[in-house]
């Protein structure tokens, strides 16, 4: 199956990998061109035992691929996952911008009915 996962810190990295380990085609989208960079070039910046294996192995097998395109990504996934951070805002209230931004960029990809996975952590009643 096509996944695309929005958003690879810690939540999404992690379960990008083992989605890929289990034979899904993944892409991975983040705002952070060093990142990505980084991703591609096989350096892992997460700390969690056995991932940085599993990321290797599974991007030179082409299971899994890392980029800063956004269109593209959305347009990959049958399912899209949005792992993106939510800081706090002034009141202390989640700031769900980037959740947001992605849910809108989702939506602009989508040519067919996709499902929608929210990651991120996100007050009661969001969804």
């Amino acid at each position: 199956m096509n996944l695309t996962v929005f958003g690879i810190g810690y939540v999404g990295l992690v379960q990008a990998a083992v989605l890929a380990e289990v034979g899904h085609q993944v892409v991975c989208v983040d705002i952070a061109a060093n990142k990505v960079e980084r991703l591609n070039q096989g350096l892992v910046p997460i700390f969690e035992p056995g991932l940085e294996s599993i990321v290797r192995e599974n991007h030179a097998a082409g299971r899994i691929k890392f980029t800063t395109d956004a269109a593209a990504a959305g347009r990959h996934g049958e399912i899209q996952m949005i792992a993106v951070g939510t800081p706090p805002g002034e009141d202390g209230s989640a700031d769900l911008k980037y959740v947001l931004a992605v849910a809108e960029a989702i939506g602009r990809e989508m040519d067919a009915p996709k499902i929608v996975v929210g990651k991120s952590t996100v007050p009661v009643g969001t969804c």
